[in-house]
């Protein structure tokens, strides 16, 4: 009996010798019988044909379509796909030949029959499948593989990571095992570990088997923030990273500052899923210094695990804080002109200043003890305040940080008024003309009051309130000229809580005229088609006076160009290249116009293309030419030549220089400006003010007193000044022949002139008093050679005129 093994499901050969010993002899018929049943299961008949085309025949209800038999194979086999279990048992197969003895042979057939179901279950009874889990470290657990079905009975064996462990079996009912495996205490490593249970019954049979995936939570490991304990600046916005690793699944990080908690992070994981970084992007104040900021690191499926913490005491370092106080016995609000002034700088800084600096109005001090500015460590010191130290002080304070400038603290020095510069000193004024005269002081505190007088050749005078007005640190006198008596000075004083005006403000009434004409004009900037004219100005006439370039054609007298400005400076454009003009600047003001000063002016000439031919390509070369000696000879003479010109120049100017200057012709009224001496004029091309300004007061007053003039005081009175001032020389002093009897109070009544007396500021007929030219310091008098008297009127009696005021 032949025994053969087949796995279910699996095709199965039982073999059968149909071999003969006789080449004549053949197979006429193979049957297949099974032990259990009593007909064939399956035959080859070979009868009536050749056996390889015999007809072939299965039971249904046995193999079926199952079956085949193949001859051809030594020995012979019928195959059968698919072999159930129900195919087990002992066939027989009997083959007749055409000559030889019938044979017999049988086959025992064992079919194996694999296990066909597996539960695998924990310690509570769970199924699992493909994970089990989560554990933490140190636990222990156990799993049991339930095998079911097969035969003969399996066997159970438990794989870890692929290596067989040692699997106690226990045989349940129903023909099933189970393999039981016990795992722990757990560690780190047994994270992600396979447990694999498998069961077989037969080493043909393949076997059946669950993998399960061990899972596995960890708390973090670590938690540090990056780059702390470093200083951090205030006001700046900085990202600051905080990592954990080793926590499974991934740690959870939260920001704390100070025991709140801030919000705005955001975590990013690694590739590998092992490290959280978490970032929070955070801007502290100088109020955080000292704060803990603290970052926690934890997993979330283990909430009864305390988290992992780093934390960071914050040094946050600033831009100095700085404050400027005023001294302690300084009241800010009672600062006079004159006291001395101290500051202290309040500084707050991390890290401390290294330097503080002190700022007047947005402008560094510096320490100088000539000017009164003492800085020492953090305070500085004014001495002797005035206006111009009054203003806004600051103090700076620099660290590594940065400069920080504190509020400003304002400083206000009170003074006493002063006459404001600039103003218009002189008010050229016609008769029965209404004059406007106001005066700006300088004052702190701003709250002031005026007072007016009224100074001519006769006397001086209080100006009634009536004709007065005020508005703030101004006051204007509305003023009327009647006569020629009511032409002079007006004195203007103010006083606030401070005290009083101590020199005056000084405007000047003259009659009002045409200006006078210009001088010095040049001719500047020529070219094609344009040239410039610069001038000087004269006295405007007591008004604002404008000036005005007409330029003409020399023949035709036509206008080609006309501009006025408010400066004797001009261009003229659009002219014709190479002609010489006529020009005449003249100055004009509302009582009409100067007298013009004509010159010429020229334009460039266009340059001139010359077409020449270099005639000495046509000589021969035996043509005369320059030795050395000839060329050495006429160079020295050139030279010589240039050095005596050069020396009749030198010598020429300077007898300009020691010749004296010529009297303006009697033709023409002399003019200021010709009658000054050289440095009065050059003084007054530097200052065109008719009054010269208040920085050269007190030279003025020097050369007053030189000059013995005074333009307020009668001839019968002492030579003197109206409250501390002296008159100014260059007016027509408006003298009577003799004092009024008997003088009203208050503004004169007009007296009588002598029949030279001056009553317009320039172009008298009588050399008998100064003429009131520009308002200009003048040169000493020199003596006429026939000075001429004048008798005194006989007196007369006026009746009162209505005064100017």
């Amino acid at each position: 009996m032949t025994q053969v093994v087949a796995v279910a499901g699996e095709p199965v050969y039982l073999p059968c010798d149909i071999a003969t010993q006789d080449e004549e002899d053949a197979v006429l018929l193979v049957l297949w019988y099974r032990e259990d049943l009593g007909t064939p299961i399956y035959s080859v008949d070979a009868r009536e044909k050749d056996f390889g085309v015999a007809e072939r025949w299965s039971d249904e209800s046995v193999f079926a379509s199952r079956a085949y038999f193949l001859p051809e194979r030594r020995p012979a086999e019928l195959g059968v796909d698919k072999v159930r279990a129900s195919d087990q048992g002992i066939y027989r197969c009997r083959v007749d030949f055409k000559q030889a003895q019938t044979r017999n042979s049988r086959v025992n057939l064992t079919v194996i029959v694999p296990p066909n179901k597996m539960i695998i279950t924990d310690d509570k009874g769970d199924v699992k499948e493909a994970i089990v889990g989560p554990y933490v470290e140190g636990d222990t657990f156990t799993l049991k593989c339930d095998v079911s079905g097969g035969r003969p009975r399996p066997w159970v064996k438990w794989f870890r990571n692929e290596v067989e462990t040692d699997t106690p079996a226990t045989t349940l009912q129903g023909n099933g095992v189970r393999g039981v495996l016990r795992v722990g205490p757990l560690t780190r490593a047994d994270v992600r570990a396979t447990l694999t249970c498998r069961a077989s019954n037969h080493l043909r049979a393949h076997p059946i088997e669950t993998t399960l995936t061990l899972d596995m939570n960890f708390p973090p490991l670590n938690v540090h923030i990056l780059g702390s304990n470093q200083p951090l600046s205030a006001s700046r916005r900085y990202d600051l990273l905080c990592q954990s690793s080793g926590s499974r699944p991934p740690a959870s990080i939260t920001w704390w500052k100070n025991g709140h908690r801030i919000n705005n992070a955001k975590e990013t994981l690694s590739t590998d899923g092992n490290t959280t970084t978490s970032t929070v992007s955070i801007q502290l104040t100088k109020s955080d210094a000292g704060a803990k900021l603290a970052c926690r690191a934890s997993n979330p499926q283990m909430a009864s695990l305390p988290a992992l913490e780093d934390d960071w005491v914050l040094d946050i370092q600033y831009v100095p804080e700085t404050v400027v106080r005023l001294g302690t016995n300084l009241d800010p609000t009672n600062i006079r002109e004159g006291t001395d002034v101290y500051f202290d700088c309040i500084i707050k800084a991390h890290p401390y200043v290294y330097k503080v600096e002190w700022r007047h109005n947005s402008k560094t001090l510096h320490h100088n003890v000539g000017q009164g500015i003492i800085i020492s460590n953090q305070s500085l010191v004014l001495q002797g305040v005035g206006r111009r130290t009054a203003g806004n002080y600051t103090c700076v304070g620099f660290n590594a940080e940065g400069d920080g400038e504190s509020k400003p603290f304002s400083l206000d020095v009170l003074y006493a008024p002063t006459c404001r510069s600039s103003q218009q000193r002189v008010h050229g004024v016609a008769k029965q003309e209404r004059a406007h005269i106001t005066c700006h002081v300088d004052a702190n505190p701003p709250q002031v009051s005026f007072r007016w007088t009224f100074n001519n050749t006769a006397n001086s005078n209080e100006v009634s309130d009536t004709y007065v007005s005020r508005s703030g640190t101004s006051s204007t006198v509305t003023y009327t000229p009647h006569t020629e008596m009511d032409y002079g000075t007006l004195l203007c004083w103010a006083h606030n809580r401070i005290g009083k005006q101590r020199v005056p403000c000084v405007y000047h009434i003259i009659a009002a005229g045409r200006p006078d004409q210009v001088h010095n004009c040049t001719v500047v900037n020529a070219s094609l088609t344009s040239f410039g004219v610069r001038c000087s100005e004269g006295f405007n006439g007591g008004m604002p006076q404008s000036f005005l370039l007409e330029v003409r054609e020399i023949v035709t007298q036509e206008i080609v160009a006309n501009v006025s400005s408010a400066v004797p400076r001009f261009t003229a454009v659009g002219l014709v290249p190479g002609r010489t003009y006529a020009a005449a600047v003249l100055a004009y003001n509302a009582k009409g116009r100067g007298d013009p000063y004509p010159l010429r002016a020229s334009t460039l000439r266009p340059p001139e293309k010359h077409h020449v031919h270099d005639k000495s390509l046509d000589l021969p070369r035996t043509a005369f030419q320059m030795s050395g000696a000839m060329s050495a000879a006429v160079g020295g003479g050139g030279v010589l030549m240039v050095v005596l010109v050069l020396f009749m120049v030198v010598v020429r100017q300077r007898c300009a220089k020691r010749k004296p200057r010529s009297a303006p012709p009697p033709s023409q009224p002399a003019s200021p400006d010709k009658l000054r001496e050289k440095d009065d004029s050059e003084s007054d091309d530097r200052n065109p003010d008719i009054i010269p300004s208040d920085t050269d007061h007190s030279l003025q007053v020097e050369y007053f007193r030189q000059q013995q003039v005074s333009t307020i005081s009668p001839p019968s009175r002492a030579r003197g000044s109206i409250a501390g001032v002296r008159a100014l020389p260059g007016y027509c002093a408006l003298r009577t022949v003799r004092d009024t009897p008997n003088p009203t109070p208050g503004i004169p009544p007009p007296a009588g002139f002598a029949s030279g007396s001056c009553t317009l500021p320039r172009n008298a007929g009588s050399d008998r008093c100064i003429p009131m030219q520009h308002l200009r310091t003048l040169p000493r008098a020199h003596p006429h050679p026939h000075p001429q008297t004048h008798p005194h009127p006989h007196p007369q009696s006026h009746p009162p005129r209505d005064t100017p005021l």
